[in-house]
């Protein structure tokens, strides 16, 4: 064989394997350069909740997670992790490593279809390495699932209406992937929203329009009834501070960038008004825009990141298309204005990446997460009785190690409260969250016997000391423990 032939046999191979190849170039450089935790922190609550599911059901094991109702259908792809690495959460996230690439593999094959092949890879590229991406990976966020649900929902599909069974398998499974998504989050809802539409506008046939428009229906109402609502969802969140925070490593951490996120914002409302015509013909586009403005409810980073891959995949042919109107036929010419937005976002992509290996090589955790660790602290010793009630349930489980239950709702009084909460030794929620505030009433009246262990910027940490009656006035109070502060508004620092 010569040295042609061995070339271009070669060449040949990479051509077919090129996504395996970059899949793992790109996975293991998250994994070797510490872009991602392996800690029981900084997790996803829903995610938490599925993964704890599926290795309760696997393993035989009864524990309180049952208690808090059905998580989100998200668990359903957890199953591997279950039959085959139950409890860990590295393999926890290189599956959502795997997913998220074959999300972008999606979105590549859009892209490539509906602008061309060049914009495609720049977008894809870019989305790569893009914190917003790595920041959902690391926390098993619904983010990349919502991409992946939006580009294999359109695959899904492209091979039903090329079957043409109305009621064949693929008919099934793309009402079962409709019932993933939108157990994931309100912008799910754009998934069988536009699903519906498109099949109203363009079916096959009407009966097979039928079929689809009465199963989707159908799944839509058994899911929200089911999953009643999205419980883990903060809503009404800003979506101009979800942009400005969702590029920082440790958001809760420091000051948003208010410089970023107003540029995104800007730039979103550009491409979304020059791309308003393709957005609202093409399937996947319409998932976006909709899904985007679905999502303005609930504009959490997940939107964020939505977001961010919108402006990539639609936002550079636009690019690309403006900078070929400059004279001229050299490069610089016709990709010099490409070439410097990549260069310059790219660089800020990684350099945000840097900062975010060296805060995970410092430990460095949310307000919430270190209220959560030191919980575990406490929960260290087997030997002691140990019961908690958590505002976040899932992640504390999973850190702890032991049995943790939902919050308790706010009793009438204090004394009511502790009756009701018979067995917990400690609670652990935010006092300054609205709904926490009744809760936190009745936790100031129960002084003595609802001892203050750690009162930080992310919550505070009550052991419930079943050893001390509780004390009234007459009896004096106990200076000893630091009693909880009570709010009076929600805005209110403890």
């Amino acid at each position: 064989m010569t040295l042609k032939d061995l070339s271009h046999k070669t060449m040949h191979a990479l051509s077919h394997y090129w996504g395996v190849l970059v899949l793992l170039v790109w996975g293991g450089a998250l994994l070797w350069l510490g872009l991602l935790r392996f800690d029981p922190y900084g997790l996803d609550e829903s995610a938490a909740r599925g993964l704890l599911l599926i290795w309760s059901i696997f393993d035989k094991i009864v524990n309180p997670i049952f208690t808090l109702g059905i998580p989100d259908f998200r668990a359903l792809l957890f199953i591997p992790l279950g039959l085959y690495w139950p409890g860990s959460l590295i393999a926890a996230k290189v599956l959502t490593l795997l997913l998220s690439f074959l999300a972008i593999v999606f979105l590549y094959g859009w892209s490539k279809r509906t602008a061309d092949g060049e914009a495609a890879l720049a977008a894809s590229a870019l989305l790569l390495i893009a914190p917003h991406l790595i920041n959902g990976i690391d926390a098993i966020a619904t983010g990349p699932f919502l991409l992946l649900a939006f580009g294999l929902g359109a695959w899904l599909d492209a091979a039903y209406r090329r079957v043409n069974r109305p009621l064949g398998g693929w008919f099934f499974v793309q009402l079962l992937w409709a019932s993933i998504t939108l157990t994931l989050h309100p912008i799910g809802l754009a998934y069988p929203l536009v699903l519906a539409w498109t099949w109203y506008r363009n079916p096959i046939d009407a009966r097979q329009r039928r079929h689809v428009l009465l199963g989707l229906t159908l799944v839509t109402v058994l899911m929200l009834a089911l999953r009643q609502g999205w419980q883990t969802i903060p809503w009404l969140s800003n979506p101009l501070l979800s942009l400005a925070q969702a590029h920082q490593v440790a958001p809760s951490l420091a000051e948003p960038n208010w410089f970023v996120g107003g540029l995104l914002a800007a730039l979103l409302v550009i491409v979304l008004w020059v791309d308003r015509r393709f957005l609202s013909s093409d399937p996947v586009g319409l998932m976006f825009l909709s899904g985007l403005a679905i999502g303005l409810l609930a504009a959490d980073y997940n939107w964020a990141l939505l977001a961010v891959a919108l402006l990539l995949y639609r936002g550079t042919p636009h690019l690309i298309t403006l900078n070929q109107h400059s004279e001229g036929r050299g490069l610089l010419r016709q990709r010099g204005v490409v070439i410097a937005v990549m260069f310059i976002t790219s660089t800020a992509f990684m350099v945000t990446d840097k900062t975010r290996a060296q805060a995970l090589g410092e430990a460095t955790l949310s307000p919430q997460d270190q209220l959560i660790r030191q919980l575990a602290a406490e929960a260290a010793d087997p030997d002691r009785e140990f019961r908690a009630a958590s505002q976040w349930p899932g992640r504390t489980m999973i850190a702890v190690r032991r049995d943790v239950f939902p919050l308790p709702a706010a009793a009438t009084d204090g004394q009511t409260l502790l009756s009701n909460i018979k067995g917990i030794t400690h609670l652990i929620f935010d006092p300054k969250t609205p709904a926490n505030l009744e809760l936190s009433k009745n936790m100031a009246e129960l002084s003595g016997v609802a001892e203050t262990q750690a009162l930080e910027a992310g919550g505070v940490i009550v052991h419930i000391r079943e050893d001390i009656a509780p004390r009234g006035e007459e009896h004096g109070l106990d200076h000893q423990a630091m009693p909880l502060p009570v709010p009076q508004n929600p805005a209110a620092k403890p």
